[in-house]
């Protein structure tokens, strides 16, 4: 840890930023917000000192509880510590605080209705912050009362209950329950049982995978996980395919993953590549490489992902990345020679083309044309 020399700041340390932890789920956002991480980035330019993050130390880690957006701005201003407040605490202790957090007078990115849903949901989720009051829930999360209720109400919308059990005798003369709530309904066959994966910025089952069991409303699926467990999730913050959903074509997630297509990058941790469009250069059992341009230095870099880390996005949704591949495809017909070759290799990564790569493709067609 770095110590602060300043005896005026007593309650205010300083850590490396790598030292501290973010893969908790004490991240209380529903996404980090780029616009308002560029401006912080601005007012440290500008010589602000931005407040202190929260972190919670167990002796081991420690866990940032909120700043999430201050600390990806130091990171991207390549600043190497981050002030903060220390608290003594566990994990879960930062997951509690941070379910409240950005709701006081100070200068936060006011929190969304996804962020608040977020807070709830983490510990209506929980196995022991879940059996809490609704009212004990709300003001933790520092949210109403009825904006709890709502949310529990909707989660447990046609759930098995003790009411849809009927008792009745065994021809064995012995005493049993049957469960009457999927009567009339179909019996899903081993073909339709769905495995599924939780997006990784899930707040408490990030990145782990399961098999659908029940569908209790339209907006949430039960998930038998690899673990044993059967949690109840939302369809969105599943990253594989649903079935008897029309959203969501039936085909597995990864298979929609070729070498060439268009994917859009899902990872929350990584402000310079969240949200960005890639082009995939190779896809493998767990991973995918993917190309994407840093566009202030005009240069292709290679991430390996996972792949629930990226979404396949129709080619259409790019027309000049049609008309490129397009042309390319009829230029490999021809007699090219290696820098030919080296050159339209090149033009296969990006998403979108510089001049310069439009004038070395045009000058390709014009060679050949005339050839």
């Amino acid at each position: 840890m770095f110590q602060s020399n300043n005896s005026h700041a007593k309650s205010v340390e300083y850590l490396y930023l790598d030292e501290i932890r973010r893969d908790g789920g004490t991240q209380p956002r529903a996404a980090i917000n780029l616009q308002h991480v560029k401006l912080l980035e601005e007012q440290m330019e500008d010589g602000q000192q931005l407040e202190p993050v929260t972190v919670f130390y167990d002796g081991e880690s420690y866990w940032l509880a909120d700043g999430f957006h201050r600390w990806h701005a130091h990171k991207n201003q390549e600043e190497d510590v981050i002030a903060c407040i220390i608290h003594q605490g566990s994990r879960r202790d930062a997951v509690l605080f941070s379910v409240g957090a950005n709701t006081e007078n100070k200068p936060a990115l006011p929190r969304s209705r996804q962020d608040k849903h977020r807070a709830v949901l983490t510990l209506l989720q929980d196995r022991e912050w879940g059996t809490w009051s609704d009212r004990e829930i709300a003001k933790q999360c520092k949210v109403s009362q009825p904006f709890v209720s709502r949310l529990k109400n909707n989660l447990t919308d046609n759930v098995i209950s003790e009411k849809a059990k009927r008792t009745y005798k065994t021809k064995h003369g012995t005493i049993a329950k049957m469960n009457t709530t999927n009567i009339g309904k179909k019996t899903p066959t081993p073909g339709e049982t769905k495995r599924v994966t939780i997006k990784p910025d899930h707040p408490l089952f990030g990145g782990q995978s399961g098999t659908i069991t029940q569908h209790p409303n339209s907006d949430a699926v039960i998930v038998e996980l690899d673990t044993g467990k059967e949690e109840l999730v939302y369809l969105k913050d599943l990253t594989m395919d649903i079935p008897n959903n029309k959203e969501h074509p039936n085909i597995a997630h990864h298979l929609k993953l070729n070498k060439g297509g268009l994917v859009e990058i899902r990872v929350p941790n990584n402000s310079k590549i969240n949200g960005r469009q890639g082009r995939i250069a190779s896809v493998r059992d767990n991973t995918v490489e993917v190309w994407v341009r840093d566009v202030e230095r005009m240069m292709m870099h290679l991430y390996s992902l996972k792949h629930q880390q990226v979404e396949p996005v129709p080619m259409d949704t790019e027309p000049q990345l049609l008309e490129v591949e397009s042309r390319i495809a009829k230029l490999r017909q021809c007699s090219l020679d290696p820098f030919e070759v080296e050159i339209l290799l090149l033009l296969e990564r990006p998403v979108a083309f510089t001049p310069t790569e439009m004038e070395y493709l045009t000058q390709m067609e014009q060679r050949h044309n005339n050839s």
